[in-house]
């Protein structure tokens, strides 16, 4: 009977974080059991690029590279703000800027105009400002797959799952995944995805990915340090560069223990494709950065 009770318990839990709304109470940490994977699912599917982007934003300025300091670029580069929780601003050479996740607008490194695009990949209340949301000036993708253009800038939304068998589904889903092509760099937004193995569908959309800001532990997406989830979704990907959003100490160690750990405690980076390490790597922005770089034995990049 208690085997049964637990296997009730468990299912309750795994239908309420997938259909959690703005205002749903924190539920209690679920038990440390994972689900299964499906043993269906191919990996390792070779993933064709997508048409790249038909416009080209204003070059930047000259920057040093840091895979050749002694090389110069005038390359187009891309300005990162990491601001919390999975929030994050891309702003173009061009000053097209892309905000994601934001769950706090007083974060913003200014306010937000039409000429922005904001996307959600869910609607839990660390990923969403509901009044911002509602009141945005600019286009949006809302927890949507689709597609959306600013000057120099592609994006594309793809249907993904909070927690393992979530439907994938084009609107109304558990979690999306935004790819966003800009400055050449393919950057792709991850948001709180729990699925067990990403499918042949979701790897061709995404082709080669150079950025990927993902989360590597999230009990509500049963995912950790043991099971390893995040961390096999990245190897599927394959990017050169992990941004963490939700992690603790002990899987950045299992991150700089898998892939180089670099690290940058400035608020922004400006990240142009010459900057792009050879191999994976592991990449700590802001304060978690400067607070993880003794700990881990970290590498400063100056970007």
């Amino acid at each position: 009977m208690k085997h049964i009770l637990k296997w009730l318990v468990l299912s309750g839990l795994l239908i309420s974080c997938g259909q959690a709304q703005i205002n749903t109470p924190t539920p209690t940490l679920p038990a440390t059991d994972t689900p299964t994977p499906p043993s269906n699912t191919p990996t390792n599917t070779p993933r064709p690029t997508l048409t790249p982007m038909s416009s080209s934003p204003t070059p930047t300025p000259t920057k040093v590279s840091m895979t050749n300091p002694a090389h110069t670029t005038t390359s187009p580069c891309v300005t990162l703000y990491h601001e919390g929780n999975a929030q994050v601003e891309l702003v173009s050479s061009g000053g097209s800027r892309v905000l994601v996740d934001v769950y706090d607008s007083n974060l913003l490194s200014s306010p937000a105009t039409g000429q922005d695009a904001l996307l959600t990949t869910h609607n839990h209340m660390d990923h969403i400002d509901v009044k911002f949301q509602g009141s945005f000036p600019g286009e949006q993708l809302m927890a949507q797959a689709g597609t959306l253009e600013l000057p120099g800038v592609n994006i594309l939304g793809i249907a993904s799952a909070h927690n393992a068998g979530d439907e994938l589904i084009a609107e109304g889903g558990t979690n999306y995944i935004f790819l966003v092509e800009m400055d050449g760099l393919r950057i792709a937004h991850f948001g709180d995805i729990g699925q067990d193995v990403l499918t042949p569908e979701q790897l061709s959309a995404l082709g080669e990915v150079d950025v990927a800001i993902t989360q590597l532990v999230n009990p509500y997406s049963f995912m950790s340090v043991e099971n390893q989830k995040g961390f096999k979704l990245m190897d599927q990907v394959n990017p050169l560069l992990i941004i963490p959003t939700h992690f603790d100490l002990d899987s950045a160690k299992l991150a700089v223990a898998k892939w180089q750990g670099l690290y940058n405690g400035q608020p922004s980076v400006t990240i142009c494709k010459s900057d792009l390490p050879g191999r994976t790597s592991i990449f700590f922005t802001g304060e978690k950065g400067e607070t993880f770089a003794d700990r881990l034995n970290l590498t400063k990049v100056d970007w």
